[in-house]
């Protein structure tokens, strides 16, 4: 099987197939249509200024399954904005639907407005822009806990292991006669008797061809629905947020900081979910005693690692909301495979085929492939776990005194930078964000 495609391109394939005509890709992002057209904020929709300051902001242009769109997109302040300007009224996207502008805060007195994007066909994205004036009475206070919101991006790909498991849902569609070829494979092996697997593998490969045709007019977005799956799993395991708390405290030689990581978060399609760590076996990953140097420009955080246990984070991003998208009654990959696939029109095609056995017995019997694949690929999964991840980072900010009493309130435009790595195989990072806020009170 041909697991070198991607997702992507299959998808452009059986799309092509079914309209009878052929694509001509270019390979660069393409115009927008009607319907299909977003704008999303990249990084910060919250952006703080001091006078004279100038900040770039990106929007990206995107259809429904986050492929880039090609088009121009327009700015505009809104609102009084106290000598603020744009540094352009519009910007082209580029190879990856992003398009860019600068912000740049008037030279005396504070400001509150915003700042549109429009795109053709899109509805506008915006940005909160606050300008305060500059106040030196002294050195901002870092000391304190923060409230940080990540997203890492495996831009270059994925380590060994886990993009092989991603693979697997591409393993199902990419064959002439998938899926039934690769659920038919799963069904033969669960049948014990030699002698009647031997009359079905002798039926093939028309038998795929007919029970493909079967399972494709019970089920006509079997295809599609199966390349989503692969496509959101493939979304969220190359690019997933987290929550945690940095404190920020004296120490002997200046401050120091610790970092505890809390939750996991997973976005599809403009849709986040977020799901404690400790309630997926990961408890008390903090990295004590850091590095934290402080200016009233810049704060750096120094490298520390987290191990994550990866199979266990893909499983319940897969079961609690990659799934349930897809189809909300199933609650689990066997009762999705079991609700695109009607084992018992299967069984009595393959009876009637064959001509031996009745087609309750190969129903059962695909009802069980049904189950073997499930396992298969959530074995994969959870196999993950066989080695920890780890995520390897240090971070830098733009610290923010936002109400003027010289504590840093928001850590804005944060980077994170480093790798992730599998088995001593390590990915750099790519655009990787965080945002801090100053907590008060218990979190």
């Amino acid at each position: 099987m041909k697991t070198t495609l991607s997702t992507a391109l299959l998808l452009g394939l059986f799309v092509g197939v079914g309209a009878g005509c052929a694509s001509d890709d270019g390979g660069g992002p393409r115009p927008p249509q009607e319907g299909d057209a977003f704008l999303t904020v990249v990084g910060e929709a919250n952006v703080f200024l001091e006078n004279g300051w100038q900040q770039a902001i990106t929007v990206r242009y995107h259809d429904g399954d986050d492929n880039p769109l090609a088009g121009e997109i327009d700015f505009a302040i809104g609102g009084s904005a106290g000598g603020a300007t744009l540094s352009s009224g519009s910007a082209v996207t580029n190879q990856h639907g992003e398009a860019t502008v600068s912000v740049v805060a008037g030279g005396s007195g504070e400001a509150a407005f915003s700042v549109q994007a429009v795109a053709e066909y899109a509805d506008p994205a915006s940005w909160r822009i606050a300008v305060r004036t500059s106040q030196p009475t002294g050195p901002l206070d870092p000391r304190g806990t923060y409230r940080v919101a990540s997203n890492f991006d495996l831009v270059s790909g994925l380590p060994g292991a886990i993009g092989q498991v991603t693979n697997t849902f591409i393993d199902m569609t990419d064959g002439p006669y998938d899926p039934a070829t690769y659920f038919l494979d799963q069904a033969v092996n669960a049948i014990s008797d030699s002698t009647t697997r031997a009359l079905i593998n002798g039926a093939r490969p028309a038998l795929d061809a007919i029970v493909n045709e079967a399972i494709r007019g019970a089920s006509p977005t079997i295809v599609t629905d199966l390349l989503e799956i692969g496509n959101d799993f493939g979304q969220v395991a190359r690019k997933f947020g987290t929550l945690s708390t940095l404190e920020v405290i004296d120490a002997s030689e200046g401050l120091a900081a610790s970092h505890a990581l809390t939750h996991v978060v997973f976005t599809i399609d403009g849709q986040s979910s977020q799901f404690l760590l400790s309630d997926l076996g990961m408890s008390d990953l903090r990295a004590p005693n850091l590095g934290f140097t402080q200016t009233d420009a810049r704060t750096d955080v120094a490298r520390h690692q987290f191990p994550l246990s990866y199979g266990a984070v893909l499983m319940v991003a897969l079961e609690e909301v990659i799934i349930p998208m897809v189809d909300p009654s199933a609650t689990d990959l066997e009762s999705f495979f079991n609700n695109l696939i009607n084992c018992n029109s299967v069984g009595a095609t393959i009876a009637s085929y064959i001509g031996v056995g009745s087609s309750s017995f190969y129903a059962g019997a695909c009802r069980l492939g049904l189950g073997y694949a499930a396992n298969y690929v959530e074995g994969r999964i959870r196999s993950l776990d066989s080695s920890a991840l780890i995520l390897d980072v240090s971070g830098n900010a733009r610290p923010m005194d936002t109400n003027g009493d010289r504590k840093i309130d928001i850590l804005q435009n944060g980077t994170w930078t480093g790798s992730m790595s599998y088995a001593n195989q390590p990915v750099t990072l790519g655009a990787s964000t965080f945002r801090g806020e100053r907590q008060v009170g218990p979190l």
